[in-house]
């Protein structure tokens, strides 16, 4: 297994509080990533052990100077600007530690691309552990915000154009059943990612590695704490690599998709929400009174750009032959398992502290003075005459009420084919907004349950 000197980075949970980005960043520095490969190192050389490929002796030498204090940065930095080769400056300086046994047996039938490829896999095993986390406490704050308001009437919006009557609750609940989803991706996406540990030496084929390599691949694999690995080499294809980066990419649309939102509904124009703001927050340098919407502009921003990033580690799924180096994928997977949870950290923010402006939504439906409730007008003339005749007489009252600018009620109340059915006590009771059907408060409370009951069992 992993000492615990690798795994505590991420060994703390994710409060409900916090989604922080520093246990993500510091799994690609220094001083973690080597001891990731020290560890991947000890791992290799005792599943070598358990099969009789290398002394037992030389394994556990090998395992106890596994400590990334052996190998300092300043030393690494000086040996590999001489040999311009990482895995064989990390192992020159490494085996001065080493007695004869470790020094003998340490990287033993092993490629670069073994050491490497497996780190990046623990590396994004774990990132995907704290990235889930930080989506689950997105649920937590959206369920939050979505309960509060299952009941708050605002106009929908379709093709922008004001359509029929929501709830806030019911537009929050299509976030929570996205990143609902989301959670299932990345769960189906990590049991790929931890069966990609690979010891199948330079091109593949377990060259190098004995009679037995095959077992000891899935003794590697299990000695890290990953599930059993794929027998066949993915080193050329990398498309579980491909299929994170494009995971992450389809949460960063959704980050957008809720950002431009919120960016639109907190305009002066709909201004029916507006996130929190420390005080002393300047909006613009030369217009006092505005305020900008922040931190829906970073989500925009980051469902532009992880977007870009996943295409470059796609971009690696063509390699030619049995593998190359054109697209240098480590610095990428970086930036995108980084990049990806400070855009979760930044959406929770948002959506904690967002403020919503209830009268205004009440207001905005208003604008357009009824119209938005026609449907139900419709469907209530259909209960006596054709439905198809129904809907034309709405529609020529809507047309009236346009035209001598007047609202919808009191255009029906003109209209004798209307008026021969309901009174005014009726006509109002079906244009009432905050008139809530029961199963669009039971949608959103049952996604709200299911979202809690699904997480649990992740």
């Amino acid at each position: 297994m992993i000492p615990a000197a690798a795994l505590g980075l991420l060994a703390s949970p994710v409060s409900a509080s916090e989604c922080r980005v520093g246990p993500v960043r510091a799994l690609f520095e220094y001083e973690a990533q080597t001891q990731i490969i020290l560890d991947v190192e000890a791992a290799m050389a005792r599943a070598q052990a358990q099969h009789g490929v290398i002394p037992a002796e030389a394994a556990q030498e090998i395992t106890d100077k596994a400590l990334v204090e052996l190998i300092p940065q300043v030393k690494f930095d000086a040996t590999y600007s001489m040999v311009r080769h990482r895995m064989v400056a990390l192992l020159t300086v490494w085996r001065e530690s080493l007695n004869d046994s470790g020094d003998q047996y340490v990287h033993y039938g092993a490629t670069t691309v073994d050491i490497y490829g497996t780190a990046t896999v623990i590396q994004i095993d774990q990132a995907i552990e704290h990235l889930d986390r930080c989506l689950a406490q997105s649920i937590d704050v959206m369920s939050t915000l979505a309960e509060a308001h299952e009941e708050t009437p605002m106009i929908g919006r379709t093709l922008g154009q004001h359509a029929q009557p929501i709830t806030f609750g019911k537009k929050v609940s299509a976030w929570i059943g996205e990143y609902s989803r989301h959670r299932e991706r990345l769960a189906q996406l990590r049991s790929r990612v931890r069966q990609s540990a690979t010891l199948k030496g330079p091109v593949g084929n377990y060259s190098g590695l004995g009679n037995k390599a095959i077992e000891v691949e899935q003794s590697f694999a299990s000695e890290l704490g990953l599930d059993g690995a794929y027998l066949s080499d993915w080193s050329g294809t990398r498309d579980v690599i491909a299929e994170y980066g494009l995971t992450l990419g389809l949460i960063a649309r959704s980050h957008q998709r809720i950002g431009q939102e919120l960016f639109l509904l907190q305009g002066t124009d709909i201004a029916e929400v507006r996130e929190a703001q420390p005080s002393g927050v300047v909006g613009s340098s030369s217009m006092p009174h505005k305020r900008n919407p922040r931190a829906p502009e970073r989500l925009i921003h980051a469902g532009r750009t992880i977007p870009r990033l996943a295409e470059v580690l796609g971009d690696d799924v063509v390699n030619m032959f049995e593998r190359d180096n054109t697209s240098r994928l480590t610095p990428i997977v970086e930036e995108i398992s980084i990049t990806s949870v400070d855009a979760v950290r930044r959406l929770n923010a948002l959506i904690a502290g967002l403020e919503v402006d209830t009268a205004k939504m009440r207001a905005n439906i208003d604008r357009t003075r009824g119209f938005a409730m026609s449907q139900r007008i419709a469907f209530a003339l259909s209960n006596h005459m054709p439905r198809a005749d129904a809907e034309a007489l709405t529609k020529s009252v809507i047309t009236k009420a346009l035209e001598e600018e007047t609202d919808f009620i009191t255009a029906l109340l003109s209209e004798p084919a209307v008026t021969a059915h309901f009174d005014l006590e009726a006509l109002a009771k079906l244009l009432d907004p905050a008139r809530i059907d029961p199963p669009a408060i039971e949608q959103v409370e049952r996604v709200i349950n299911q979202a809690k009951t699904s997480g649990a069992d992740q």
